[in-house]
């Protein structure tokens, strides 16, 4: 029974004198009243309230006895009860127990709670804080806080577990739960410990040694090795020999089960040591190089600790290394019960394309294609010419099979109409570009949805078909940034490709016949890849020129597609805005922003305006800050040596290592400039750069 029940009935015993006090006055008054107003006889009517005095006297006496009563009897009942509980505990109980005032004073323990914190002199009148690590109040507001919540739904059949907390007492760890006393109108709380050392001694070992699963590969000898003369199999030894010694330290096993590629089985202990310095034999490995003038040596590792059995684990560790490659490579994706963390990731992807990887990719793509009932192009919302061109290379290929095809697009988008329109002309264009809405018409059980220049559903032209669709085929050259809430039918993604136009444009290579594409189409294919590397400036591989020399012999022309870029006044405005407001920061990256001019456009201005000041001396990186309505764009280039996709996947962007772009809500433009300054002090602190 609490206190203040004991309290209101306490008072119970004073309460019936100031009542008979108060009646009387009340009565008194009455009477006076109505004999002042009224003929009614004084002496009858003060007869009829003495009695009406009497009898409620005679009820308020005989309620406050009959309840004060009942109280005393629940009362004496519950201190036996209590007082036999603590003589339990005290003859029969080795557990640890001590008993304690609602101010966290001792009042008794008993022999075991001595020897548990030492035998002390003395614990009466001892603070329960001062024996043991513990937070005596707020556990006790957590038990207050569980006996409301319990009386509040009153069904036994619901009791909730009374709070529990643990503590550490003489050198060892214990649980304690707490029991309320009443003894003489007084709250006490018997606190018995039970010791949990030897437990959580195993729960902690077990937990350390759960094994955890890595798969490991060398990204680039091959094509490193083109870039030399000599053999670079004892530049493979040497990275092995790293290896090996990487997994000795960890007291982990470490087996390379084809060639350059490795398996290692190791502990949580061991990862968690490794997440700790970030993996730091990345930074060892990438030391090693096959000529002084070559890029470094890289590997991919893919580690997972998810799952309940060995088979989870390495199935989720060749996942997460599947994962570690198409975000570019040379880094660690590690998958554990909270996530995927990413570590690494510093140097720039080398095109690890060959013909025979890209024959297979258009074999394929070119068997669903042939064997879908119809074929839904897509690419991402606020289409770039890259997208555009991807989606009519697909669209060609359908074509050519006799598959029935269709591409959802933004038929207004301006990019769209100045890339399209010699396109349009051409009657088997007339009716293959839809919205959204009529994409959603065409979805069939055997539709093949093949989605391009992207792999986050969320930035698509129409998200709603991508979650309806059962076969999905993903043509993508930026870093894919997640595991995917459904795994698709197939996923092409090469981050070091430089556009979506140069992989569907391989494909298209490998799948139809020459003179099949027609010059339109490899124009706007053409312009696709010329604007993802300004005009061939920069993310440009072997392959990407070769790309473009295929498209040159079906007809492309540079020169028409150099008009697709042409811009307006009012966009040429908007970029012009960003040069008065621009601030170097850390000596070496350029922000500048803009509140927006209005302009559909001002996107496009900012990519420009990142663009431009990457031609500023000793500018390595440079973002640009755009507000458009109530959301803050970022654009964000790189020359190469400083990773823009890492630092804006902090703020929940992505892209490529050189070209990257986030959206912050709900913030003005210094406060996204405050979040784009931390993200890139955090890059500068976790990989060691100034």
């Amino acid at each position: 029974m609490s206190n203040k029940k004991f309290d209101f009935f306490n008072r119970i015993e004073e309460l019936p004198s100031r009542l008979y006090i108060i009646l009387a006055i009340v009565l008194m008054a009455t009477h006076t009243a109505i004999c002042a107003y009224t003929e009614i006889n004084a002496a009858g009517c003060g007869l009829f309230f003495i009695f009406i005095y009497a009898v409620i006297s005679v009820v308020i006496f005989l309620l406050g006895r009959r309840k004060m009563a009942i109280y005393k009897a629940e009362t004496r009942a519950s201190e036996e009860q209590n007082s036999g509980v603590i003589t339990a505990f005290r003859d029969h109980v080795d557990l640890p127990y001590a008993v304690i005032t609602e101010n966290g004073k001792i009042v008794t323990v008993n022999a075991a709670m001595k020897e548990a914190s030492g035998d002390l002199d003395t614990y009466f009148n001892l603070d329960i804080n001062d024996i043991c690590d513990l937070d005596f109040r707020s556990f006790i507001s957590e038990i207050e806080k569980s006996d409301e919540l319990q009386q509040e739904t009153e069904d036994d059949n619901k009791r909730s577990t009374p709070p529990k907390t643990s503590c550490m007492l003489g050198g060892r760890k214990f649980d304690i739960s707490c029991h309320p006393v009443h003894s003489n109108g007084h709250v006490y709380y018997m606190m018995v410990f039970n010791d949990i050392t030897k437990l959580t001694e195993i729960t902690d070992l077990h937990f350390a040694e759960t094994p955890a699963v890595a798969y490991i590969v060398i990204d680039n000898l091959d094509e490193l090795a083109n870039q030399s003369k000599g053999s670079y199999r004892e530049e493979a030894s040497k990275v092995g020999r790293i290896l090996k010694d990487f997994a000795n330290g960890l007291n982990a096993v470490i087996r390379e089960y084809d060639r350059d590629k490795y398996i290692m089985f190791l502990n949580r202990e061991a990862l968690v040591k490794c997440i700790k310095n970030k993996f730091s034999v990345l930074d060892d490995i990438r030391n090693v190089r096959i000529d002084d003038d070559t890029l470094p040596v890289t590997v991919s590792m893919g580690v997972a600790i998810t799952g309940k059995t060995l088979m989870e684990r390495e199935r989720d560790a060749l996942s997460s290394l599947d994962l570690a490659l198409q975000r570019g490579g040379d880094q660690v994706v590690v998958k554990n019960e909270k996530g995927v963390n990413f570590f690494g990731g510093l140097t720039k992807g080398q095109q690890k394309r060959t013909r025979v990887h890209s024959r297979m990719v258009a074999n394929k793509l070119y068997s669903e294609v042939a064997n879908a009932s119809n074929v839904i192009v897509m690419g991402h919302g606020n289409p770039d010419f890259d997208s555009i061109g991807a989606c009519i290379g697909v669209a060609r290929l359908a074509m050519h099979l006799g598959t029935r095809v269709r591409v959802v697009i933004d038929k207004e988008n301006t990019n769209f109409l100045a890339s399209t329109e010699k396109l349009l002309e051409n009657e088997e264009y007339k009716h293959i570009f839809i919205d959204a809405q009529d994409g959603l018409e065409e979805c069939e059980f055997g539709t093949l949805l093949v989605i391009v220049d992207a792999n986050n559903f969320t930035i698509l032209e129409a998200p709603e078909i991508a979650e309806k669709s059962n076969k999905t085929f993903i043509i993508d050259h930026h870093i894919k940034k997640e595991e995917f809430k459904t795994e698709p039918l197939y996923s092409f993604i090469d981050p070091s490709a430089s556009s979506a136009c140069e992989l569907v444009s391989e494909i298209l290579e490998q799948s139809i016949p020459v003179g099949t594409l027609t010059k339109e189409e490899a124009t706007i294919l053409l312009s696709g890849i010329m604007v993802d590397t300004k005009n061939f400036t920069r993310t440009v591989g072997t392959r990407t020129f070769s790309a473009a020399l295929y498209l040159r012999g079906a007809g492309a022309n540079t020169e028409i597609a150099r008009t697709f870029f042409n811009e307006a006044f009012e966009d040429y405005r908007a970029e012009a805005v960003f040069g008065a407001r621009v601030e170097i920061y850390r000596d070496q990256l350029a922000i500048t922003t803009s509140e927006g001019t209005g302009s559909p456009h001002d996107r496009i201005a900012a990519a420009k305006a990142s663009d431009k000041l990457l031609t500023v001396r000793e500018v390595n990186a440079a973002f640009a800050l755009v507000k458009i309505g109530e959301v803050i764009h970022v654009s964000a280039r790189s020359n190469g040596t400083i990773n823009v996709q890492l630092i804006l996947e902090k703020i929940g962007g992505g892209g490529h290592f050189d070209m990257a772009g986030a959206s912050v809500s709900g913030a003005t433009l210094e406060e996204a400039k405050k979040l784009i300054k931390n993200a890139i002090d955090e890059y500068l602190t976790e990989n060691g750069k100034k």
